[in-house]
């Protein structure tokens, strides 16, 4: 069994090949005695033979690469091939009762019950059965949907053959209408078999989730660390794979490197519920409104222009707005003018995301240090602003100061801390300066 299950196309093989056969007997029996119920079954037992042709068609097709025209596989050839073969059933089940029907009331030509009939019956009961346990086991191991649509056809042949063999035990006993209502009852039989089957497939066709899938998935992508929310998950079946997609919330200010770490992380535990799925992840940021400073560094990363901001302080006045202070890095040979218009782009930036803001202010800094030729600069032109508050019984000073628009950020930031060191010179009671130049 262990061979077969490596080997699904043989088994599919095989199972036309007995298929043709028994197609073969039942056609002379049927002709030889007359009854209707072995007729019956062997017309059902042809289209059992196309649908084994689809389940072999299907098996060798679905596991097929995916390529330029199928990007997704090839995994619903077998759901196509188990729906169609679910339509066929439902054809012959139609046919068999309409003229099981007819007989029933206008009566039908004498049936022969003789000895290579119940042979043949009871045969076929038992080759049946054997090619259901085979594709069933198969179909499993391998999750093949052809296959173990294939075996439910085969569970219902059992069923259908019992039935005619009933039958004939009545026609044996005297009750000529038993061949008639046997196939009656194989046509109920195969109408129930043939509705599961088309439905089921039918459903993974227009990709209804399997059942349970999508809140195994969630639950088990809500354990990954880094992930704050699970927003949406949604999985389908194709043939015997699972296709599905997720999308997660996380911090915003993540590196690329650690968003692709993430996303490992979150595709290995939906392997480890779902084995069979190919997940594609979308990962966003989650705004939350508590994280101030997670906030103005989303902002900083949205603007682009600032290499790298730290020293972030986020004051809340008595009035409930908010006074930022930070430190931005920006390339050293970078002009003031320059650095002024990345500055205010930053604080539109923050406006944006902060809009109870009040006051921001920014100290500017180089990237790394620059050797500057010497020339002659002026340094500041004037104080355009000063703040003085009081935190913690401390006194913070801000101090914004006018430069000429064609320095350096380099030599900028050196008159900024220049006129720190002379302002503490001066007040040594003040705790913090900030100083940012502009132009």
């Amino acid at each position: 069994m262990k061979r077969l299950e490596r080997r699904p196309e043989l088994v599919a093989l095989g199972s036309v090949a007995i298929g043709v056969a028994i197609v073969v007997a039942k056609v002379v029996v049927g002709l030889l005695t007359g009854s209707l119920g072995i007729l019956s079954e062997a017309v059902h037992s042809l289209f059992d033979l196309a649908a084994s042709t689809f389940t072999l068609f299907a098996v060798r097709t679905a596991r097929k690469p995916a390529d330029k025209e199928h990007p997704y596989g090839h995994g619903r050839a077998e759901n196509l091939a188990a729906f169609a073969e679910g339509i066929l059933l439902l054809i012959i089940a139609v046919a068999i009762g309409f003229e099981a029907a007819r007989r029933l009331v206008q009566g039908g030509p004498p049936v022969d019950p003789t000895g290579y009939a119940f042979i043949l019956l009871i045969g076929t009961i038992l080759i049946e059965s054997g090619r259901a346990f085979v594709m069933r086991r198969v179909g499993g191991a391998i999750a093949s949907e052809a296959m173990l649509a294939d075996s439910v056809d085969r569970l219902a042949d059992v069923l259908a053959n019992l039935g005619v063999l009933i039958g004939l035990i009545g026609v044996r006993m005297g009750l000529l209408w038993a061949d008639a209502a046997a196939a009656l009852i194989v046509a109920v039989i195969i109408v129930r078999a043939a509705g599961m089957l088309t439905w089921r497939s039918g459903d993974i066709l227009i990709d209804r989730a399997p059942a349970g899938a999508e809140e195994d998935l969630r639950g088990a992508i809500r354990n990954v660390g880094g992930v704050r929310e699970v927003r949406s998950v949604r999985v389908r079946r194709s043939g015997p794979n699972l296709i599905g997609d997720a999308t997660i919330a996380t911090g915003r200010m993540l590196s690329v490197e650690a968003v692709s770490a993430l996303v490992e992380d979150v595709k290995a535990r939906a392997r480890s519920v779902l084995p069979r799925l190919d997940l594609a992840v979308t990962v966003e940021g989650q705004k939350q409104g508590a994280d101030l400073v997670e906030r103005i560094h989303a902002a900083a990363a949205r603007n682009g222009g600032v290499r790298d901001l730290h020293n972030v302080t986020v004051e809340r006045e008595v009035d409930g707005s908010l006074h930022l202070t930070m430190h931005a890095k920006l390339p050293g040979d970078q002009t003031v003018a320059e650095a002024s218009s990345v500055s205010r782009n930053l604080e539109r930036s923050i406006r944006a995301e902060l809009p109870e803001v009040t006051r921001i202010d920014i100290h500017l800094e180089p990237m790394e240090p620059q050797v500057v030729p010497g020339q002659d600069v002026t340094e500041v032109k004037r104080c355009v602003d000063v703040e003085l508050s009081s935190r913690q019984n401390q006194i913070h000073a801000h101090v914004v100061a006018e430069v000429a628009g064609e320095v350096s950020l380099e030599h900028a930031h050196r008159i900024e801390s220049e006129l720190e060191e002379t302002i503490r010179r001066e007040i040594p009671e003040i705790h913090e300066v900030v100083t940012r130049a502009t132009a």
